[in-house]
């Protein structure tokens, strides 16, 4: 009976600790992956922004402005495929005043390593606003899985090329949720030369100039760390013009976008049942199961090799003859 009890214990702590290291290192692998099919949308807003209207050549420093971005999957891409590692992203970002002008508007096709969240830069789809030239670098939209408290690259759309890293800013809770901050500083820097008139940047009205725009960002987004989805974010943007004095000129946009509410309780919700999940696979399964394991084989082999005392007969080893 107690051969039996102990090959029970013994099948079962190897178990245990067979199907925590495989929690771990291969089933949190495995379903540790971005979707090929997202479909979420997230709103900031903002006001008292400093909005250039270049149709009347108009600035307004009042503005409310509203940006919507939604990221939307699509299997058109060879890379693409069906339980594969990458996926295609096509995103849209449209920013609005409160009276419906549009402010600006961006689309982004952008090819993403499931596992790791990094843009894959060699990628026959990728393109910004139909520009296939681009090549995206970084983290694209989400951080990894096991977000770790260290510097990422991100990939600011406007910059587009080498961007400055997202630096971790430390810990935080959003309604609730444990989180990570991280901020990506990006200096002012040049982004495009335009032709304008000349009173955009301290010129005679009637000329026409070559302007230098410049742009500038401190981006800070709050990351659950377990499944690397950006529970809430902002920007602080600035976009101007440079004369050719090299003196700032006209200030196209500026003012500090954020997310909503509404979107922060919904990125919640989200990233919360993922944490769940994939803490059960990565921490608590594992923690749990092989200290359990490793328990149930030593109880098993101490019932297999512990040796039973003998019954019966004295501690000489012998029977006394009756009447001695």
């Amino acid at each position: 009976m107690r051969r039996v009890a102990s090959i029970v214990l013994l099948t079962l702590g190897v178990f245990a600790v067979v199907l925590g290291v495989l929690l771990r290192f291969y089933i949190h692998s495995a379903l540790g992956v971005a979707p090929l099919d997202p479909a979420t949308t997230t709103v900031a807003t903002g006001t008292g922004v400093t909005v250039f209207y270049p149709g009347d050549l108009k600035q307004r420093t009042d503005a409310t402005v509203t940006a919507t971005r939604q990221v939307r999957g699509t299997l058109a891409a060879p890379e693409v495929k069906i339980g594969g590692d990458v996926a295609l992203w096509h995103v849209g970002l449209v920013i609005e005043d409160e009276d419906g002008n549009l402010v600006n508007a961006t689309e982004e096709r952008v090819c993403v390593d499931r596992r790791t969240a990094m843009s894959v830069s060699k990628c026959s789809e990728q393109s910004i606003n139909q520009d296939t030239n681009v090549q995206h670098t970084g983290l694209a939209y989400k951080f990894p899985f096991n977000t770790k408290k260290h510097d990422y690259p991100f990939f600011d759309v406007t910059l587009r090329g080498s961007t400055p890293p997202m630096h971790y800013d430390g810990d935080d809770v959003v309604n609730g949720l444990p989180v990570y901050r991280f901020v990506q500083t990006i200096p002012a820097t040049k982004i495009a030369e335009l032709q304008v008139p000349g009173n955009l940047v301290h010129g005679d009205a009637t000329a026409v100039v070559t302007a230098e725009q410049y742009y500038q960002n401190v981006r800070t987004v709050w990351v659950e760390p377990y499944s690397g989805i950006i529970v809430k974010g902002q920007e602080e943007i600035r976009q101007t013009l440079h004369g050719p004095d090299g003196r700032e000129g006209e200030v196209l946009l500026a003012g500090t976008l954020a997310f909503t509410q509404d979107t922060v309780r919904d990125q919640v919700k989200d990233a919360t049942k993922a944490r769940s999940q994939l803490r059960l696979l990565y921490d608590t399964g594992p923690t749990v199961m092989v200290p359990v394991g490793v328990v149930l084989i030593l109880a098993g082999a101490l019932l297999l090799f512990i040796r039973r005392r003998p019954h019966g007969g004295n501690r000489n080893g012998g029977h006394r003859a009756a009447g001695t």
